[in-house]
């Protein structure tokens, strides 16, 4: 590939040419990831399951997409660029990442679209305009032997060590500073980030942030270092860029900043991902609370311990009363000739059990709307001697950026008042 960046779409097998060095960086994932998420044959096929986003070791970069066009008719450079919006619209509406406050859209130039390098770009972008606004400055102790006289004298240290220099003094005072801990990390990253980024308007606009911080230094990064910085109202402007350069250090460490060979990664599991997006959906729908994971245990062995508990996705509450008890599912249930044909049983006991345990007559399976084909909501009853259960099998296109309408949608056909 011209980028040098290997494409992949999660759970799709796909064939590629390898060198020798990739199959031992790729084979170093798999002891990573375990088996279970890595697959490579040996004609080449290679194949990662459950995650979406990028890792990479030296020079081998790996980045993994969302399969959501599998029979749209699409394929090569196109596929690669609506996936990535796909991705990037998944982690937008979520913010499953906080540090990244991902814009509306973004802008690359990248003839195959690099998600490291678009996330590289956001943070040089949001070094320039912090920076440029604002500069971040801190008052430091400093305790110098000088031949001026400033701050406070410290006879003691100036009569040990000043006794043939009466013109020399010990001082102790308090200097306004760009060299101070926040700079300085962002500094470092920003130019670890230049060697390591391969795109040539992200090294230039990386070069043009780190103008504004020529008075601070590049030092030795360390966690613990990273976790002392204090933001105060004094400096809270600067807490966005730096907890992105911490995001970056932490994908990249322990090792990230001495070599070439570390791992940089930035993997979701997907299903997490789909599950924080809708969740986030319903919680924004006027009149309704929506509650994540919840856990309730049902049956206690005895002395009292509990030995079963459900974990549903989402809970949508009404006046305090749980309306809806829903499941994100990142599968194709694939609609054919009026039916959802991919459904497994195991799903409908999931949420049929969680309809008994939380006592509510209403449920819900919510899949992504692949490839675009038009799949209508199917209502299904499920009975038993207790009564009725409504159970609803939909689909939400998360290639539609606009999250005002998949939120009308989940309003329209979930929450609406049953009829009669």
């Amino acid at each position: 590939m011209s980028s040098g960046v290997i494409t992949l779409f999660e759970d799709r097998k796909t064939k590629i040419n390898l060198s020798h060095s990739q199959i031992n960086d790729i084979l170093f994932f798999k002891n990573l990831l375990g088996s279970q998420c890595i697959s490579l044959d040996y004609d080449g096929s290679l194949q990662i399951m459950h995650y979406v986003g990028f890792i990479s070791r030296g020079t081998t970069r790996v980045q993994i997409l969302p399969k959501i066009y599998e029979n749209a008719g699409i394929s090569g450079t196109v596929e690669i660029r609506e996936s990535t919006k796909v991705l990037y619209n998944l982690l937008r509406v979520s913010n499953y990442n906080k540090v990244l406050h991902l814009p509306e859209s973004f802008k690359s130039g990248l003839e195959e679209i690099d998600l490291l390098e678009i996330f590289i770009g956001i943070f040089a972008d949001r070094v320039f305009r912090t920076y440029s606004t604002k500069m971040n400055r801190e008052y430091l102790e400093i305790e110098e032997n000088s031949s001026f006289v400033k701050g406070k004298i410290s006879f003691t240290k100036t009569m040990k060590h000043n006794l043939l220099r009466k013109d020399l003094h010990y001082v102790n005072y308090q200097s306004f500073e760009h060299d101070n801990v926040i700079n300085n990390v962002v500094k470092t990253v920003a130019i670890r980030l230049m060697e390591y980024t391969r795109d040539a308007e992200n090294k230039k606009n990386l070069k043009k942030a780190l103008m504004f911080l020529d008075d601070a230094k590049q030092i030795e990064l360390s966690l613990s270092l990273i976790q002392s910085v204090k933001f105060t109202r004094l400096n809270m402007e600067f807490e966005s860029v730096f907890n992105m350069a911490k995001m970056f250090y932490l994908n990249l460490q322990p090792e990230n900043f001495a070599g070439d060979e570390s791992v940089f990664s930035f993997l979701i599991p997907v299903n997490d991902l789909y599950e924080h997006y809708l969740y986030k959906l319903f919680s924004e729908i006027d009149g309704y609370q929506a509650k994540h994971e919840d856990v309730r245990s049902f049956a206690r062995a005895e002395g009292g311990r509990n030995v079963l508990r459900v974990k549903p996705d989402i809970l949508i509450f009404k006046d305090n009363a749980i309306a809806l008890v829903a499941d994100a599912k990142y599968k194709n249930p694939c609609f054919n000739k009026g039916l959802y044909t991919n459904i497994s049983r195991e799903d409908i006991y999931q949420v049929f059990a969680y309809s008994k345990v939380y006592g509510v007559q209403k449920t819900a399976l919510i899949y992504p709307l692949f490839d675009d084909i038009p799949s209508p909501i199917s209502r299904v009853v499920l009975k038993d001697n207790d009564g009725e259960v409504e159970l609803n099998i939909l689909c939400v296109d998360i290639k539609n950026n606009n999250f005002e309408d998949v939120k009308a949608q989940l309003k329209a056909e979930l929450l609406q008042e049953s009829s009669g």
